[in-house]
């Protein structure tokens, strides 16, 4: 069986980073938080890193900038989309986020990528919640193998969301959830580190791997195993997409066929 490296499915990686402190990330789907950002890295040839496109929804001034048309020419260069998402609990106007994801999720409707969602929080006032309104954005405008990141939402949400065809990546503070073995598929489970923006790269595979080793534990599977499941599923999701073809070629390779 083919040694397979660490798979992050959500990190965040400083632009300014050169290709050789990368090396030792293992394989990664770096995300951005605004145009800008993804304008510095869309072209990169790191060859395990891929690359996203993405408007955080916590970032007013990503996303006061957000314009659809240059958001298109980026993402039609690139294999994932994100971070992008909602996010009820910070002061950034809801519909302000809404607009940005429509315009996301109308694109990757029509030329799919790759995309991680951002859903988090509850606005005390109204009790609404992040997760419930991105499942009703998913149902509006669905995409092919969307990825939740860092999903808190209830069972019954949950099961939606797999009903969509949603994917879930664990960090470990998620992977504690006991709805993670109760209601989501093993088909439907990648990890990630939500590795942080000024954090060195080497710390990704460490942080991921204790990700691993907490599902093996909790779903009573070798490690082995889990890291062979997580490159599964991902196969998967780069083949409902359709985006092997804009995945760096190393990373391409070790996709299990």
């Amino acid at each position: 069986m083919q040694t397979l490296p660490s798979l992050d499915a959500h990190a965040h990686i400083d632009p300014s980073r050169t290709s050789q402190e990368l090396s030792e990330a293992g394989a990664v789907l770096a995300m951005t938080l605004s145009l800008e950002e993804a304008d510095k890295v869309i072209g990169r040839k790191e060859s395990l890193i891929a690359w996203g496109v993405g408007c955080h929804p916590r970032k007013l001034t990503a996303q006061n900038a957000f314009n659809p048309d240059r958001f298109a020419d980026l993402a039609r260069r690139a294999p994932i989309i994100g971070e992008v998402g909602l996010d009820v609990a910070y002061q950034v106007p809801l519909e302000r986020q809404l607009s940005t994801l429509r315009a996301v999720l109308s694109f990757a409707a029509k030329c799919p990528r790759i995309v991680s969602l951002h859903s988090f929080g509850t606005n005390s006032s109204s009790l609404t919640r992040s997760t419930a309104l991105l499942l009703d954005e998913l149902r509006h405008t669905p995409v092919a193998a969307p990825i939740l990141h860092w999903w808190t939402g209830t069972a019954a949400e949950t099961r939606q969301a797999v009903e969509l065809g949603c994917y879930f990546s664990v960090h470990s503070a998620v992977a504690r959830r006991s709805l993670f073995r109760t209601q989501v598929p093993l088909e439907r489970l990648l990890v990630e580190s939500d590795h942080g923006w000024a954090d060195p790269p080497g710390a990704i595979p460490h942080r991921v791997i204790w990700v691993v080793y907490l599902l093996s534990a909790l779903l009573k599977m070798d490690v082995r195993e889990v890291r062979q499941l997580v490159w599964q599923n991902f196969s998967e999701v780069v083949h409902l997409t359709g985006t092997r073809d804009l995945l760096p070629q190393a990373l391409a390779d070790l996709l299990p066929s």
